[in-house]
């Protein structure tokens, strides 16, 4: 099995990503070092597990959390959670089980946007 470590470029996030130096993203981005959102994967599950995997929309599925920064390469990725799980749980869950991985601003500048996607 082969394992391939993605990192930012700029791993202590010193510099605005040449992105959003753009007026139109200027100041509502600045500090900003990606985009994190979450999907619900449908999926398949033991008939003794599917209570816990299904969702707001009536099926199983499993919660997909993903971080991209701006060259649009993913830095983090975490699944498995069931589809029942609130986003701020994984997160949350996330930032304590992952801390030396996940990928944090530079100290002082905290900002968390976060948006929900979910698939058709």
């Amino acid at each position: 099995m082969v394992v391939d470590t993605i990192k930012p470029k700029d791993p202590d996030f010193r510099d605005v990503h040449e992105r959003l130096r753009d007026s139109r993203f200027s100041p509502h981005f600045d500090d900003c070092i990606g985009a994190i959102d979450g999907s619900h994967i449908p999926v398949v599950v033991p008939a003794e597990e599917i209570v816990n995997h299904v969702g707001r929309h009536g099926y199983p599925t499993q919660n997909i959390m993903a971080v991209c920064d701006f060259d649009m390469r993913f830095t983090s990725v975490v699944a498995g959670w069931p589809g029942s799980a609130h986003d701020t749980r994984i997160f949350k869950d996330t930032l304590v089980k992952y801390a030396t991985m996940f990928p944090h601003p530079p100290k002082g500048n905290i900002t968390i946007v976060y948006c929900i996607i979910t698939l058709p």
